[in-house]
């Protein structure tokens, strides 16, 4: 049987995000065409086997090479459960590689919308994350980043999925000067997601909320947006205040709304570091956290604490009184 990294059978956003694809697109192909999970987990809910996902594999491979899906489906289903358990093995070794299809299908040069990413020796879903980001697809970006956000959380989704393909991006843009729309179309489906999940989540529990916000000059928001989700899924109160925050604005907003804890991210070493001294005094103190590969060894603000990454951050700021 397959099984994700886990040990467990797949869901289908678990598959998708794999192909990289919507999780409908994995629907649809069971609804039209009978391509249906054969596995069932241990509470009876059906899952992906690793039969069926070189069945989705197959599938996928026809549809881009120009088959109809009806007559993709029926050349999937025809094919011998032998040569789709060697596809389904081939793309569990080498997921950044198109698995190799029936007898006589060809593989194409390249893909649709061009050449993905290169992300090599990375996760299945990280590749299907890569794949539709190259294809400028922002639905399915949106869908496959919302299920990893249900499933995973927004701290998993971004260190394990996220990032990789962001880091890839900026790789191919220093090489080629290519990729800028890829990054920005990447970047917006986030932010469309995290906001829809947060918007879907419980409300946070009343207290000091904490603040988040870029350094002076640094307009790298989307790690914060990352921290806000994560935060509110364990029912802290956020303020987000963006980009460029100068550390007047910063002092004032803590002290207007009673902050519990300030985070600084800071992306680049370019620019001013945050000046935390003009926090207010309170009972319990303000907690100060900053994070970033912006930050020097030794920079690190008077009092403040260095969290080593997004995760280690947001455990700090979940413990600050409230």
């Amino acid at each position: 049987m397959s099984v994700g990294d886990d040990g467990r059978l797949l869901t289908v956003g678990m598959v998708a995000a794999r192909l990289g694809v919507a999780p409908e697109t994995v629907r649809s192909w069971e609804r039209r065409y009978g391509l249906a999970p054969g596995g069932r987990s241990p509470g009876g809910h059906r899952r992906y086997t690793e039969t069926d996902c070189g069945r989705l594999v197959l599938m996928q491979r026809l549809v881009g090479e120009g088959a109809t899906p009806a007559r993709a489906a029926a050349q999937v289903l025809a094919t011998p459960v032998d040569s789709i358990a060697v596809s389904a093995a081939s793309w569990a070794r080498d997921p950044a590689r198109t698995v190799a299809a029936a007898p006589g299908v060809r593989r194409p040069p390249g893909g649709p919308g061009g050449r993905s990413l290169a992300v090599p020796g990375a996760s299945p879903e990280v590749h299907g994350l890569a794949r539709a980001a190259s294809r400028l697809d922002a639905e399915v970006l949106v869908d496959l980043l919302t299920d990893l956000l249900v499933e995973r959380g927004a701290v998993a989704m971004w260190d394990d999925v996220l990032c990789p393909v962001l880091v890839a991006a900026g790789v191919r843009w220093q090489r080629t000067g290519e990729g800028v729309d890829v990054e920005h179309v990447l970047s917006e489906a986030t932010l469309d997601a995290l906001r829809a999940h947060r918007a879907r989540l419980l409300r946070p529990v009343p207290g000091r909320p904490v603040l988040l916000a870029c350094a002076p000059e640094d307009a790298h928001v989307l790690p914060l947006h990352v921290a806000a989700v994560a935060l509110a899924e364990r029912r802290v109160p956020v303020r987000l205040l963006g980009p460029g925050v100068p550390p007047d604005a910063l002092a004032s907003a803590a002290r207007r709304t009673g902050a519990s804890a300030v985070f600084v991210w800071r992306q680049r070493v370019e620019g001013p570091a945050a000046d935390l001294a003009g926090l207010p005094r309170s009972r319990p103190p303000v907690l100060a956290v900053v994070g970033g590969p912006g930050w020097r060894p030794g920079e690190t603000p008077p009092g403040a604490r260095l969290a080593v990454d997004l995760r280690s951050a947001v455990a700090l700021l979940q413990a600050a009184p409230r």
